[in-house]
Formats: C-alpha cells, sequence, structure tokens
C-alpha cells in the first residue's frame, strides 16, 4: 500500500512537471512582445550566460596567445633577415673603405713625377722578406712590363730601393734601408755630397760629409744622380742628428728616410724611356762611381 502511494507521488510531480513546462512553453510563444525571451528564455539565459562568459574569454584569450606567437615567428624571421642585411651592408661598407683608402693611396702615387727620359709603372707589393722585414720585397710587374735589373723604386713620399732580381711577372726590390744597400745623395740646401748606408731600418747612415760642410738637422737629402739608377733630386730622407767627433776628417749624420716602409703597398718602378740616348761620358762615369758605391 506504502508502494502505490509513493508511485502515484512520483506520477503526480511528473504530470505538474510536464504541465508546468507547456504552460511556460506557451506563454513563450503567446508572449505579445517578441523582442522578449520569456521566462524559460530568462532561466536558460541566467544558466548559460557565466559559461557562455567563460567560453568567450578563453577564446579571446587563444586567439590573443596565438597571434602572439605568429607575430614572434614573423619578428624572428624579421631580426634574421635584418641580421643578414646589417652583415651584408658590413661587408660592403668595408670593402667600399678600402676601395677608398686604396684609391687615396694611388693618388699619393700618381703625384709622383718622373725625372725626364723616364716613364713610372705603377706596381703593387705581393710579398716581404720573412727574414728581414726591411731587407727586400717582392713586386707584381718584371720584365713583361718593362721593369729592369737596377731600375729605381720610389712612392710620392720618396725613394724605396732599386730592383735585383728580375722574372717575366715579378721583380725583387732591394730597400735603401739594408745594409747592403748605398746610393750617392746630396744635402738639398746646402749641396753638400755624401753616401748614404742602410742600418736595417727606416734609419739611414750618411757619411763621408765635408768637416765644414753646412748641414743642420732637418736639411733634405736627395739622390745625386750619380751612378746612374737613381736620377736626381729624388727625396731620401730628413737628417735627424749629426755626428761631430773630435779629429774626424769627416761629417757623419742620422738620416730618416721619407718613405715608410712598414705600411708600403703599392710602389712606383722608374724604367728609362726606349727613345732616350744612351749614356753619355758622364753618365759612364758616374755608374762606375755608384758600382764602387753599392748604388
Amino acid at each position: 500500500m506504502f508502494d502505490v502511494i509513493i508511485a502515484r507521488r512520483r506520477i503526480a510531480v511528473l504530470v505538474g512537471l510536464i504541465l508546468f513546462t507547456l504552460a511556460l512553453l506557451t506563454s513563450q510563444v503567446r508572449s505579445a512582445d517578441r523582442r522578449q525571451v520569456g521566462p524559460l528564455g530568462t532561466a536558460v539565459l541566467t544558466v548559460l550566460l557565466p559559461i557562455q562568459t567563460g567560453m568567450a574569454h578563453v577564446a579571446d584569450a587563444g586567439t590573443r596567445w596565438w597571434r602572439l606567437y605568429t607575430e614572434i615567428g614573423r619578428l624572428r624571421q624579421e631580426n634574421a633577415r635584418l641580421r643578414s642585411e646589417v652583415e651584408r651592408l658590413s661587408q660592403d661598407l668595408t670593402v667600399v673603405r678600402e676601395q677608398a683608402i686604396s684609391a687615396r693611396r694611388m693618388e699619393r702615387l700618381l703625384e709622383f713625377r718622373p725625372q725626364p727620359g723616364y716613364r713610372t709603372v705603377a706596381a703593387r707589393v705581393i710579398a716581404r722578406d720573412a727574414e728581414r722585414w726591411f731587407s727586400t720585397l717582392l713586386v707584381d710587374r718584371g720584365s713583361r712590363d718593362g721593369v729592369r735589373r737596377n731600375a729605381a723604386v720610389a712612392t710620392a713620399d720618396g725613394v724605396i730601393g732599386r730592383v735585383i732580381e728580375v722574372t717575366p711577372t715579378a721583380a725583387r726590390v732591394l730597400l735603401i734601408g739594408d745594409s747592403r744597400s748605398a746610393l750617392s745623395v746630396i744635402v738639398q740646401r746646402s749641396r753638400e755630397a755624401g753616401i748614404v748606408e742602410g742600418r736595417g731600418g727606416e734609419m739611414l747612415h750618411l757619411k763621408y760629409l765635408s768637416r765644414t760642410g753646412d748641414v743642420a738637422a732637418g736639411d733634405l737629402v736627395v739622390t745625386s744622380g750619380l751612378g746612374g739608377v737613381f736620377p736626381r733630386g729624388l727625396v731620401v730622407g730628413r737628417i735627424v742628428t749629426i755626428n761631430r767627433e773630435p779629429g774626424a776628417l769627416q761629417l757623419e749624420a742620422e738620416v730618416k728616410s721619407a718613405a715608410s716602409v712598414a705600411r708600403l703597398e703599392e710602389v712606383v718602378i722608374l724604367r728609362e724611356r726606349a727613345d732616350r740616348g744612351g749614356p753619355g761620358p758622364n753618365r759612364m762615369a758616374g755608374q762606375a762611381a755608384g758600382r764602387r758605391c753599392g748604388d
């Protein structure tokens, strides 16, 4: 009996819920204002609104994170491209700077004015003596370019040395700073004559000056033209100090080379013009004197 009562109550509750639902739906459909959702819609919205709001926040956050991720990837690619571009521009700038420096050196080299009867051959230094830095160097011009043994080598600043070996495509130059080198010179201001010898560096030794000669520190020393190797008037260097030994018959001096060999990259080789006449008596005598002094 008790079970029957409980079953009837359940049926009654179920029927009541069904009727209540039908009533709500009917009121929703018959609502005069279609823009209102009615009680049932309001209840549903009340339940679903927090869920929808949360899902919207989650979707917005996901969209923002995805955009951020894609933006980071794009920025990484852009940074990689910019780094590559900067490296390329840096390399181009280095090349341009080197070309500008080389152009300035060539402009300085073009300032060299050869003596009458001589032509110039521009050459690039391609090697140096590994054992003695101030001994010899190798240039990229040879007999194919008209270079001959004993040809004078110089820059716009002054004398460098003379050619001692020649191949068709290269030549070896003995620098004036080498201890085996010697050349006939004069003091430009007073015309005092002497011989400059190498000391294994940029400092040269000037000897055989007259005891009563007019020489002073700062005087410019130039080639005398004797010996037939170096044309007359090429700059050799400037007198730094004068040695006046008591009882000595001659003066000696220290000369700093005008051309810096340590930073040398291009040189000018002097070669005689093909239409120049043969050596006369004075020139032959000068050549003999040059051989005696090692010029």
